[in-house]
């Protein structure tokens, strides 16, 4: 490769070049500062038309170039929109946390905290895989409705709590269940109570005392079985089917037949 040499004058050059590029660029920069509001109308017509990256490309230059102007807790709640419209949610609860911590006495405040917590709960996968999320999101909403109890969002963050708390029931339910079903009975009424404990208000409790009753049959506690049956029969909410009482008494006397005939082959 052959060196390309430079004279005085093109040292110059390359010098008044390099310079009045720098100052393009500062230029260029001191505009963005100058202009945040036209970003952020330009940012408000992209989200309209759904295209996210562009819109998050120009809320993040009024978030960066006004950090304390009028708009920029707007263009901050704008940012956790988009990634939570795009269902990267883990992203939106950044972009809302954000605005909860820079700009505390914000209007958006509220919303912000809101969607941080329906970003979270829908963030949690079914009932099956951990809950890690859904404990965040039900503290989250718990946290919400102390805080905001006039809030528009009151209602549905009540009922957000409710499905979460239904789901780690069965979640725990279902754990009680398998233990159950491998006839680990001690185990299984471990997890059976502990769904009653802490889940008492749920839809699950019913279930969890019918696979309870089953266990005790068969552990042959059958006092603990008759005093439990007759808080199933008389439960109100969420009341037992007929279909899963007989199925219980189906259960009680085929253990009883096999207790009768344990004690023939003993006197035979």
């Amino acid at each position: 490769m052959k060196r390309i040499a430079f004279g005085a004058g093109g040292t110059a050059l390359v010098l008044w070049l390099t310079v009045n590029g720098l100052f393009q660029c500062a230029s260029q920069k001191t505009k963005a500062v100058e202009n945040y509001d036209l970003y952020f109308q330009k940012g408000q017509e992209a989200f309209n038309k759904k295209r996210w990256d562009k819109a998050i490309e120009n809320f993040t230059l009024v978030v960066l170039n006004s950090p304390g102007g009028d708009l920029a807790d707007d263009a901050q709640f704008y940012l956790g929109e988009c990634y939570f419209n795009r269902k990267e949610y883990l992203l939106a609860i950044s972009e809302y946390q954000r605005l909860t911590e820079r700009y505390i006495y914000s209007p958006l405040a509220e919303d912000a905290n809101y969607k941080i917590a329906l970003s979270q709960f829908k963030e949690a996968p079914r009932y099956q895989r951990d809950q890690e999320y859904a404990l965040s999101a039900l503290q989250s909403f718990q946290d919400f409705i102390d805080t905001y109890p006039n809030s528009k969002y009151y209602p549905e963050a009540e009922r957000k709590i409710g499905e979460i708390r239904s789901r780690l029931a069965r979640k725990m339910y279902e754990s009680g269940r398998l233990y159950r079903k491998l006839e680990q009975w001690e185990s299984a009424i471990i997890y059976l109570d502990k769904t009653l404990e802490l889940y008492y208000d749920t839809e699950w409790i019913t279930k969890a005392k019918l696979e309870k009753a089953h266990c005790l049959i068969r552990l042959r506690q059958f006092d603990q079985y008759q005093q439990l049956l007759k808080e199933i029969k008389i439960q109100k909410k969420f009341p037992p089917t007929s279909e899963e009482l007989t199925l219980l008494e189906r259960i009680y006397l085929r253990e009883q037949k096999r207790i009768a005939r344990e004690e023939h082959k003993k006197t035979s």
